[in-house]
């Protein structure tokens, strides 16, 4: 071959790599996976949903800005606002070495049988929705953080209106669960400090339909107030029954766990006038307002009351995994020890992983749907609620 034959296809080899490759392709981001459980199923599926909504649209708005150091899947997975589902969910998420951190459940029960799991393969676990003491306090964990504040706070709350409104002899009608006998004893005790009486508490269980002997007994001992501790489906049953027993004369108040929009839509009119020491009002300040606009902007499904929480769940992960990389031990760390500014304000923890700082209100059932008790009707005189006729 001669020279100026070697020259030529040397001339064009380098003309080909100068200008026939193009730009290096910029490296590809690492995959991560982050995971959420959540009664997705069931009586609480409505929760579940609106929560599994607000929390991918966390991760969607991250992703979208660009500048995320890695692409991030999250696995959903459905508790049925069961323990033992919940046990095998959480062991599916935490056993896969791909996953570095959770968002979960809404249940009490689910989530007390559920710590154990996380702490013993060492994954941050991020409670967006139970509300049960005993999650956070209840064992020396540093895996579990909680960012919708306690059972306990929420019945100070509830004691402090029936001290307001008035109304001190309570009959406490709770399911069996850890949940409903938690929130009857820590309503008995807001209330007992304010000077009033719980006159009985009667169980139900999680599934009954039929509440006429235990709204017998309430009519009997003539209380001022029944409070239901429990969740949405029973909540709404009992409320029915009350109402066709002829039991209006008396206010009726819940738990965060009935603050759904299906307990408005399960009672009908039958809602009206009741109340619920509940979580967080979206709408009181600029950052709720804009993710309520950008939710309903994507989904047709209601955030619920959990949405806001599940929300600041996703950003306080991915905060953590761009702070410290994928590794469970080091995202652990960072979320225990950092604050957070989120939807629902500032996010601080305590020394045991419980938020002190998020809010809670009270609402009021009007037209089917829970109202912030301060702007309704009722406060300002428009309506008289049923019990103050």
């Amino acid at each position: 071959m001669s020279k100026k034959l070697v020259y030529a296809l040397l001339a064009i080899l380098m003309t080909v790599g100068l200008f026939g490759c193009g730009p290096a392709k910029p490296a590809e981001k690492q995959t991560v996976k982050i995971g959420f459980i959540g009664p997705l199923s069931g009586g609480g599926a409505a929760v579940g949903i609106g929560a599994k909504n607000s929390f991918q649209l966390k991760v969607d708005e991250v992703l979208a800005a660009g500048d995320y150091p890695y692409n991030v899947v999250v696995v959903y997975e459905d508790d049925a606002s069961d323990p033992a589902t919940g046990v095998a969910a959480a062991t599916k998420i935490a056993s896969d070495p791909d996953v570095v951190a959770a968002a979960t459940h809404w249940n009490s029960p689910v989530g007390l049988a559920t710590v154990d799991v996380f702490h013993k393969y060492g994954m941050a676990q991020v409670f967006w929705g139970t509300i049960h003491r005993d999650i956070i306090y209840g064992n020396d964990y540093k895996e579990p953080v909680r960012v919708i504040p306690t059972s306990e706070q929420s019945m100070e709350l509830a004691g402090d209106y029936a001290k307001q409104f008035g109304i001190l002899k309570w009959v406490i009608i709770n399911d069996t669960t850890d949940y409903g006998t938690k929130i009857r004893d820590e309503f008995t005790a807001a209330i007992e400090k304010r000077g009033g009486e719980v006159l009985e508490a009667i169980g139900v269980t999680v599934g009954q339909q039929d509440f006429s002997a235990a709204l017998s007994r309430v009519a009997e001992l003539q209380p001022e107030g029944i409070f239901y501790a429990g969740v949405t489906t029973e909540a709404a049953g009992v409320r029915i029954q009350a109402v066709k027993m002829g039991l209006t004369n008396v206010l009726f108040m819940g738990p965060p766990g009935i603050q759904s929009d299906t307990f408005g839509e399960i009672t009908g009119a039958d809602a009206e006038g009741t109340f619920c020491s509940g979580t967080f009002d979206v709408n009181s300040s600029e950052a709720g307002k804009a993710f309520v606009e950008a939710y309903n902007a994507k989904y047709t499904e209601p955030f619920e009351q959990n949405g806001p929480y599940a929300y600041d769940s996703a950003a306080i992960i991915l905060e953590a995994l761009k702070a410290v990389g994928p590794d469970r031990a080091k995202i652990v760390d960072y979320i225990l020890s950092h604050s957070y500014q989120g939807v629902i304000g500032k996010i601080e923890w305590d020394e045991y992983g419980q938020n002190y700082v998020g809010g809670l209100t009270m609402y009021v059932n009007q037209d089917q749907k829970w109202v912030k008790y301060e702007d309704s009707e009722y406060a300002s005189g428009k309506r008289t609620l049923p019990w103050a006729k």
